[in-house]
């Protein structure tokens, strides 16, 4: 069968797999206080292995330890991708791995030149990740331990808050169902904000960063991200300090020192986690026109986040500059950059953009919600980021399904999606040009 698959189709399927064994598990007894629903535990599933964070329970007072445990497989397996953990597990016993499953995983990753160096960019994710989730853990232990939590439950909650914020979801498991009592802790905040933006970043520039010291060079690719990614959150940290400070129901009531980390923990946050020391129902629709448009644009390819990526952005602002400039060819960093990746960013934004407004609207007609309140659970869900104006728990089964569905959109990507819905014949033909007006 995986030899009729293309390398899209197996991605897809492999997270659609996934998440219903995901959701057979969170149906069992164990899983949960007093049982939940089929649709909840799909949600759940979905929101865990997309890496969102979105949940239709109150997730605290729901979850068994293994509920949560379950949980903290969907998310670290679905962080690190189906195809990748699939082909490491492979090799880690043993088995041969075939040139297709090689594909399969390239496409997964993103930005690997060879199907041959995914073995060795495999060890090297594994690595990292192993590294960096161990070392966040480590602080969040102390913190938690700071907080009153007992040593069993400080090294749970610190192993599961790694993982999710490394891989960018928004679920706690904390008795509170927050972490607004860790607003003002530095170490939460500078672990969380760590974790983040690593996990944001993408295998690919990991591994680049890691072994710099050797290669003495970044990738185009890398530049893009980091520059990116370095703009993005300097606009969200200042649009909430800005936007943010006086509000007495946000940050206003806070002292100075609180307000500066909550502004930039929720600078960072929406781009992929979902994490909150804030209440976003009370914030100013000014500061949540600001997250959505952090929320829709996302992480960096092959990273633990979603949206239309970094790089997506990056590109389209190129392509303008390029317009502007009166040139010909996109280019940045003296490279130039091939004619179908621009036809590329163009696509991944105009499908996510009719996606999120079809699914915006159906929210709006099936469960009465305005416009905000639907535009930020439905970005928030196709960024896979899991903020939400505290509406997910209320919304109707048939919402549920829709925004299910955009999460699963969100994670496995616009192109794959398309990509692998679609049977691409290449035609041997060309037809003649002809000029259209534009703008």
């Amino acid at each position: 069968m995986s030899r009729r698959l293309s390398a899209p189709r197996l991605i897809a399927l492999g997270f659609a797999v996934f998440m219903s064994l995901g959701t057979l598990l969170l149906k069992l007894p164990a899983s949960t206080q007093e049982g939940i629903s089929w649709v909840d535990a799909l949600f759940i599933s979905v929101s865990a292995a997309s890496v969102t964070g979105l949940s239709s329970v109150d997730y605290a007072a729901t979850f068994t330890t293994f509920g949560s445990t379950v949980v903290m497989v969907l998310m670290q397996v679905g962080g690190l991708g189906i195809m990748v953990l699939t082909t490491l597990g492979a090799l880690l016993v043993g088995q041969r791995v075939g040139f297709r499953s090689l594909l399969t995983v390239r496409e997964e990753l993103g930005s690997v030149d060879s199907p041959r160096n995914v073995f060795r960019l495999l060890g090297q994710i594994a690595a990292i990740t192993l590294l960096v989730e161990a070392l966040g853990a480590a602080f969040l232990v102390i913190s938690f331990l700071r907080h009153g939590l007992g040593y069993a439950e400080s090294l749970f909650q610190a192993v599961f808050h790694a993982i999710a914020a490394f891989c960018n979801s928004g679920f706690t498991a904390l008795p509170d169902g927050d972490l607004t009592a860790y607003a003002g802790d530095p170490i939460v905040n500078l672990v969380f904000v760590a974790l983040i933006i690593l996990g944001g970043l993408g295998f690919p520039v990991l591994v680049n960063i890691y072994f710099y010291r050797k290669m003495r060079r970044l990738t185009l690719h890398s530049k893009l991200v980091l520059v990116t990614s370095a703009i993005l959150i300097a606009v969200g940290v200042l649009s909430v300090a800005l936007l943010e400070w006086t509000n007495p129901a946000t940050l206003g009531g806070e002292p100075v020192g609180t307000r500066l980390w909550m502004s930039l923990f929720q600078g960072v946050t929406p781009r992929t986690a979902g994490f909150a020391t804030v209440d976003y129902e009370q914030m100013n629709e000014s500061t949540l026109f600001v997250q959505i448009g952090l929320m829709f644009t996302g992480a960096a390819p092959a990273s633990t986040g979603g949206g239309i990526r970094v790089t997506t952005v990056a590109l389209l602002v190129l392509v303008v500059l390029a317009l502007a400039r009166g040139q010909e060819e996109v280019s940045a960093f003296e490279r130039r950059i091939p004619r179908p990746l621009v036809q590329k960013a163009l696509a991944v934004l105009s499908i996510s953009a009719l996606v999120v407004i079809a699914a915006t609207l159906a929210l709006m007609v099936s469960d009465g919600l305005t416009l905000v309140p639907a535009i930020f659970e439905v970005t928030s869900a196709f960024g896979t980021v899991g903020l939400s104006l505290n509406v997910t728990q209320e919304l109707s089964t048939f919402a549920k399904l829709v925004i299910l569905g955009v999460m699963f959109f969100g994670r496995v990507g616009p192109i794959t999606l398309i990509l692998a819905l679609s049977a691409r014949k290449p035609k041997g033909y060309v037809y003649p040009q002809e000029d259209i007006a534009v703008g």
